[in-house]
């Protein structure tokens, strides 16, 4: 994922740092999108449902969840 969001190769060298969903086993995600440098929306899948996560990488948390 972080190839996908940014710009330069010098990130790699940094130390990794691990994000979570904290989703369930039958959970999964079947698209992303890059808001901007610090926001990625994810689009998750629960069996038949499906719903939104924006999550924050600069603060580490999600900041929203949208869907019924």
């Amino acid at each position: 994922m972080y190839a996908k969001i940014s710009n330069t190769q010098e990130g790699s060298s940094k130390e990794i740092i691990d994000y979570s969903l904290n989703l369930k086993t039958s959970e999964s995600i079947i698209d992303t999108k890059i808001i901007d440098e610090n926001i990625v929306l994810f689009v998750i899948s629960d069996d038949d449902q499906s719903y939104l996560i924006m999550y924050n990488l600069k603060e580490n948390k999600i900041i929203s969840r949208i869907g019924k």
